[in-house]
């Protein structure tokens, strides 16, 4: 055997090199591979936590100029005596806002801080625009916040201009408008984080922001990552955070140095030294894993969120940051290896339910819950959750973002409260005047007693029923949910009850068709329609009906925004000329509300007296101006 190697030594050794270089290059291929899944993953969980660092910064300036919104809304304008000092206040705490505007309802900016760096822009009327003028006049149409693409402005640099539309008295009364730029307040969260390069598109593709150290390196497509910064409440579409590594990574992670390291154990076929080489390559790629793993603790830990990670079980296994034992009460110590403190026994089931969710679905997105504190008092939470990247093991571990959204939660009561006393006020309003106009009704009844004119008695139950037309909304008004909008059939079918009772006294006994399939209709359209088929059923009742007997017919529609009345008689009829010649009250009243309806109508008097006349259905609701 000896001799055999001795003599074929070139052959074994050949062999031999072949065996152990196929032996080094499986073991490199598999570490490779290990390699490149944990950058990638390492570059995931990076970018998902610097996503949501970049978008608590904007959600903090959108609350900002909320907060504004909101003292204005609340006061009614009166906060307008201390806007300049809150707008200061806002832009000096906040170097990413650098600029707060007044643009007044007619669209023209009417007051801004600061003054003497952008008091080009006073006066400015953005309603000729175009980049402005649609976005802004549909945000305070919709009431949400309007957040514009990256623009160019007039006064200077760039930035977002983000309109908060405000309303009181029922109208809308402009905008609180800031001109916002993150560029500082993003790089303050990628001091820690210069391996990374980061690139921000807006929801229109325009690029805004790069983080790049450097500028001259081009990082592999396949370790690109690129998530959705969302604006919730805003009419803006996502923005595209895109994250790669750059150079300073690379050199960290360097494929380079394993090609050399794999070349040297080829050439050598030392299993030693390839050994130590997979060695030192594992050893590098924990302590790189070790400082990433540093920096994401860091970067936890400095956030103003609570955030901790939990198993299924709901036992705290690793983060328990700052902001969660300042938020909660409970020290690190108290919460790690158990289950969640602020989870009390009463509330197990639900953390299940959410637990479930999580798991099934891997995320649990903007989730509002109710905990308490270790003081033992309620504390309002806004939870985001999702499954750690790579984590492999039976028992997945969960990475839990919480927010305290206390304030936000008692802004909200006290506005529902606000909008409460307001329906109330509306209510009363409505029935006080229908009660007014019922005293009204009852005196014209008293002064009728007295007389003996016929005729007069006539027209003051002409004036009644007018009066009952109105009043008939209001009660209607009084008595539903809705304080802009009544059932129109309802109403309709009660004035034509009134009228058949006054008249059928008088011997005269008329059937009514009718039909209405208009569900709802604005009170600003319901009164003067209302008035109008009084003054119609009235005359048909007084003139078209010589043997007392006859048919009235009414028939509404609701169509692709139009309403069509169609209203007729089977009487004597007359002639056209005598309708629109006639200076009577009741056809000059059936004139006047055709025009204020902005009605489009027909007449047909040959065979009985018809008339038919459209209009469209305006805004609905109570700043309707109709």
């Amino acid at each position: 055997m000896g001799k055999f190697i001795e003599k074929y030594r070139g052959l074994v050794s050949i062999v031999v090199g072949v065996v152990l270089s196929v032996l080094v290059l499986l073991l490199w291929l598999g570490n490779h591979r290990n390699i490149q899944e944990t950058k990638l993953n390492k570059i995931e969980e990076t970018a998902q936590l610097i996503t949501l660092q970049f978008e608590r910064k904007v959600q903090e300036n959108i609350n900002s100029l909320l907060n504004l919104k909101k003292r204005l809304e609340v006061t009614e304008g009166a906060y307008f005596d201390y806007w300049e000092y809150d707008a200061s206040n806002i832009i000096s705490q906040d170097s990413s806002i650098r600029f707060v505007e007044w643009i007044d309802s007619t669209m023209v900016i009417r007051k801004v801080e600061p003054f003497e760096s952008n008091k080009e822009a006073i006066g400015l009327d953005i309603s000729k625009l175009d980049y402005r003028n649609t976005t802004w006049i549909q945000a305070t149409r919709d009431s949400v916040i309007n957040f514009t693409n990256w623009l160019t402005l007039v006064q200077g640099p760039n930035a977002f201009l983000v309109d908060a539309p405000v309303y009181y008295d029922g109208n809308l009364q402009g905008t609180i408008t800031a001109g916002m730029n993150f560029t500082s307040d993003f790089n303050s969260v990628m001091k820690s984080l210069n391996q990374y390069h980061i690139e921000i598109v807006d929801g229109q593709g325009t690029l805004f922001y790069r983080y790049d150290e450097a500028n001259n390196y081009t990082s592999p497509k396949n370790f690109a990552i690129s998530n959705s910064l969302e604006l919730p409440g805003t009419n803006s579409n996502p923005w595209t955070v895109t994250v790669y590594p750059n150079y300073i990574f690379e050199e960290e992670n360097s494929f380079l140095n394993s090609i050399f390291n794999l070349t040297i154990g080829l050439l050598m076929c030392l299993i030693i030294s390839i050994l130590l080489y997979f060695m030192q390559t594992a050893f590098v790629a924990q302590k790189s894993a070790y400082r990433a793993n540093q920096r994401i603790r860091a970067l936890i830990e400095s956030s103003p969120m609570a955030i901790y990670t939990l198993d299924k079980y709901g036992i705290v296994s690793d983060f328990w940051n700052k902001a969660a034992e300042e938020m909660l009460g409970w020290t690190q110590e108290e919460a790690l290896g158990k289950f969640l403190p602020h989870v009390p026994d009463n509330q197990k089931e639900h953390f299940e339910e959410l637990m479930k969710i999580g798991m099934d679905e891997g995320k649990i997105k903007n989730k509002d819950i109710v905990r308490f504190k270790k003081d033992g008092s309620p504390i309002y939470l806004r939870l985001n959750v999702s499954q750690i990247i790579g984590d492999s093991s039976e028992n997945k571990q969960m990475l839990a973002i919480v927010e305290d959204v206390t304030k936000e939660k008692e802004y909200k009561e006290q506005l529902e409260n606000s909008v409460h006393e307001k329906e109330v006020l509306l209510s009363e309003v409505h029935h006080r005047v229908k009660n007014n106009l019922a005293i009204i009704v009852g005196l014209i009844e008293l002064q009728k007693e007295g007389l003996s004119d016929e005729d007069l008695k006539i027209i003051l139950n002409q004036t009644q029923n007018r009066i009952f037309s109105i009043s008939g909304v209001h009660e209607l008004l009084y008595n539903t949910d809705s304080f802009t909008e009544i059932s129109f059939e309802e109403y309709a079918i009660k004035l034509i009850d009134r009228i058949r009772g006054m008249f059928e006294s008088r011997g005269k006994h008329i059937s009514f068709k009718h039909e209405f399939n208009s569900t709802n209709l604005n009170i600003n359209q319901a009164i003067p329609l209302g008035l109008l088929l009084n003054e119609l059923i009235t005359n048909s009742f007084k003139h078209a009906f010589d043997k007392g007997e006859g048919t009235i017919s009414i028939s509404l529609r609701e169509d692709k925004g139009e309403i069509k009345v169609i209203y007729k008689d089977d009487g004597k009829g007359f002639s056209d000329d005598i309708f629109e010649s006639s200076t009577t009250m009741g056809v000059t009243l059936i004139k006047t509300l055709l025009d204020q309806l902005g009605a489009d109508h027909k007449l047909e008097t040959e065979s009985g007296f018809s008339l038919t006349f459209t209009f469209k259905v305006k805004e609905k609701g109570s700043h309707s101006n109709i």
